[in-house]
């Protein structure tokens, strides 16, 4: 009798405890995109709204937050509470960059993020005008080298991965440029075209339209594997520059004292719709690749890139203003 008590009460004991890690979404959960409506992130997080409500049994909204390069919506969630129901769609730019050029940011990810799963890896390209005489990256590097002064880099904003994909570049080619500074991709690329400014740094989904038409050049994929959308253009590893690799990423993040349970569910549920056909190719349409991993995959990952591009950061004096 003593030991059926006994067992009946561990039981009871133990029910609440199971029951309060099995976390249950009362209210729709909120995906927060640190940008307008329209662009890369945005679509990403739209393409997998549906996906994952269906696997957590809840409805998903999205909810554009654009400012700070981002920041607004960062601290915006890093302040929500921990429940898993608001939620940072991050990117590369206000997950790492804009804090870290930052003399007193609102927030470095480690101390205000518990990271829930990767969504998906964007392909950056290098480009030049075509009217220019180079025709890759080695004729690129050999043209700067002779004419110091001459070449000419756009550089969307000063805090975005094309820009610090450039430092990079920059620092392992021993080459040099004149900055040429813009508000976002479109007036880059618009004046790259028209020839303005010689050299640039984007992502393909930006980039394509143009290169397809023969408005821009591809010299180089800035990954290891080259894209179908282009296959006759190499990566910068085939070209002699394996230390020149970026990716322009984006995942998902919780406020820092969600559940570990929480996460857990959250992250399964952002992988299995990451598996699902429609997911995968309307993402590769925009030139990028589904890829989901578990919390602890992720955090690793943004460590990894947070120390690269720290560098990176301090090789070149990358600063900004609050």
């Amino acid at each position: 009798m003593r030991l059926t008590t006994c067992l009946l009460a561990g039981f009871v004991l133990a029910w609440p405890a199971a029951s309060a890690n099995a976390q249950v979404f009362t209210r729709p959960i909120v995906l927060v995109v640190p940008y307008s409506a329209g662009g890369n992130v945005d679509i990403s997080a739209r393409i997998l709204q549906a996906g994952i409500g269906d696997t957590l049994g809840a409805s998903i909204m999205v909810e554009n937050k654009p400012g700070a390069g981002g920041m607004i919506a960062g601290d915006y969630v890093a302040r929500a509470d921990p429940d898993g129901q608001t939620l940072f769609v991050g990117s590369t730019g206000p997950l790492i960059l804009g804090p870290m050029a930052m003399p007193n940011p609102q927030y470095q990810w480690n101390n205000v993020f518990a990271p829930v799963s990767s969504l998906a890896f964007a392909t950056n390209v290098l480009l030049v005008n075509p009217q220019l005489p180079i025709h890759s990256v080695a004729e690129l590097v050999a043209y700067a080298k002779a004419n110091p002064g001459k070449v000419t880099l756009e550089t969307d904003t000063v805090v975005s991965i094309n820009h610090f994909m450039a430092e990079l570049f920059r620092q392992k080619t021993a080459i040099d440029w004149i900055e040429v500074n813009y508000h976002g991709n479109a007036p880059a690329l618009t004046d790259l075209m028209a020839g303005h400014v010689d050299i640039g740094f984007q992502q393909l989904a930006d980039a394509l339209p143009s290169i397809q038409a023969g408005k821009l050049q591809a010299l180089a994929v800035l990954g290891p594997k080259r894209v179908a959308a282009i296959p006759d253009v190499p990566t910068i590893v085939e070209a002699g520059y394996p230390d020149v690799q970026g990716v322009t990423f984006n995942g998902l993040l919780a406020p820092k004292a969600t559940p570990l349970a929480t996460l857990d569910k959250l992250s399964a549920a952002v992988r299995a719709a990451l598996q699902k056909k429609d997911v995968v190719d309307r993402l590769a349409a925009l030139g990028s690749e589904a890829r989901g991993s578990t919390p602890e995959e992720f955090t690793a990952f943004l460590k990894a890139e947070t120390v690269k591009w720290n560098d990176v950061m301090k090789l070149a004096n990358i600063k900004v203003s609050e």
